[in-house]
């Protein structure tokens, strides 16, 4: 298979070759046996021959953006003797919190959510996209609601407003000449607003993965505005959602293992792309898909949200979309992106 990584995710690969070949003694023939000098820093564990360095990765349950760190899991695609991975899951405001208190090292976290937590003091960073946005509007089939314009008149589900959904429907409102407290909401977690929909409690709701796929498999629901589709429109990009976020600290102490993790996620998101119906089989009950329907439309819209290899340009989309928050003030003020996003 043709390696499509770019040179950022080629060097890694490089880097854990070299570590395995370290660690087994078959660098012979150096002149003097450890040309090249010092000791290794704390940073270089990984090529020592240590014991694995520990870490500790957040990442939602039932939710899509969670399927990645999964494969990488339960695939082995990063080896046990560098990298000893526990998976903490959770739903997302949990993860933030914990993130935000440091009780985790690190986790998938939205843009969005990065760029608050840094206005507040903290030395968050977020290091790779993990997931592009999947959100839409999804309305009961049947009803008056086609447009964004409708909504107006209608009650909106959606997560709270410090969440990237919500925040990412007011930037594109805003983009689009329309401001976001014209419309009604009534905010919940994704379970409660997809109960809702199933009741006619709401009249229609900002979807999220997998709920979204698990409407849209019965004709009873369809889907409009598309936020990928409207910010490709807008901006000429794709929209970013969530990436790999630690901390400063962190990355300073366990830098080789964030290196072959981040680069794990990314072989995650080729074998997604490479096994799309079985992947989506096997964390079916994860997903809640109850339905041969619901996993092949799940294959469809949920499996090209992974990147196969480093995202520039949904990077680049990512300081875009903090940058003009804090324009339309959706957010308190606009970080320092270049701090706030980093290149391992």
């Amino acid at each position: 298979m043709p390696d499509t990584r770019d040179g950022r995710s080629n060097r890694r690969h490089v880097l854990k070759t070299m570590a395995g070949l370290a660690v087994a003694g078959s660098l012979t023939g150096c002149a003097g046996g450890s040309g090249g000098g010092g000791s290794p820093t704390a940073t270089d564990t990984s090529t020592t021959g240590a014991a694995p360095t520990p870490l500790t990765f957040g990442t939602p349950n039932a939710a899509a953006a969670g399927v990645s760190p999964r494969v990488l899991r339960d695939r082995g695609l990063v080896s046990d003797g560098e990298v000893d991975l526990s998976l903490e899951f959770g739903p997302p405001p949990e993860l933030f919190t914990k993130l935000q208190g440091q009780a985790i090292e690190s986790s998938t976290f939205p843009v969005i959510s990065g760029a608050r937590l840094s206005n507040r003091g903290g030395d968050v960073r977020l290091l790779q996209p993990v997931a592009r946005s999947f959100n839409s509007i999804i309305a009961r089939t049947g009803t008056d609601l086609s447009s964004v314009e409708d909504l107006r008149e209608a009650t909106l589900g959606s997560m709270p407003k410090n969440t990237a959904p919500f925040t990412h429907f007011a930037l594109l409102l805003a983009l689009e000449g329309m401001d976001h407290e014209n419309f009604q909401f009534q905010f919940g977690p994704p379970p409660v607003l997809f109960g809702q929909m199933k009741k006619g409690e709401i009249d229609a709701m900002i979807g999220v993965e997998p709920f979204s796929t698990r409407l849209l498999a019965t004709d009873e629901y369809r889907e409009f505005f598309v936020f990928n589709d409207r910010w490709n429109d807008l901006r000429g990009t794709d929209m970013p959602l969530v990436e790999a976020a630690t901390y400063q600290s962190t990355i300073e102490t366990k830098r080789a293992a964030f290196e072959t993790f981040l680069q794990g996620l990314l072989d995650a998101g080729q074998h997604i792309q490479e096994n799309k119906r079985a992947v989506f089989e096997r964390y079916a009950d994860v997903l809640g898909l109850q339905t041969d329907d619901q996993i092949d439309l799940a294959v469809e819209r949920i499996s090209p949200i992974y990147p196969t290899e480093f995202a520039t340009d949904l990077r680049e989309s990512g300081k875009e979309v903090v940058q003009l928050a804090a324009e339309e003030n959706l957010i308190e003020s606009e970080p320092n992106v270049d701090e706030l996003f980093v290149e391992l």
